[in-house]
């Protein structure tokens, strides 16, 4: 894979863990739990940059 790939890829999960981050903070904050959501957007982003698959798929081999 190379570099702009994994940064794309890297890209796609922060924005989707910041994404999950707002609504469970947005939910927290409804039920009184917790007064700022945006920490779990932080931890969100954080956690998707932490579990982002380092290496693409490999397609099968063709033998023909």
């Amino acid at each position: 894979m190379d570099g702009w790939t994994f940064l794309s890829r890297l890209t796609a999960w922060a924005f989707a863990g910041a994404a999950v981050g707002l609504l469970v903070g947005l939910l927290l904050l409804a039920l009184d739990v917790v007064d700022n959501p945006f920490w779990l957007v932080a931890a969100g982003i954080g956690a998707a940059a932490v579990l982002v698959p380092v290496t693409g798929r490999r397609e099968p081999d063709r033998e023909g």
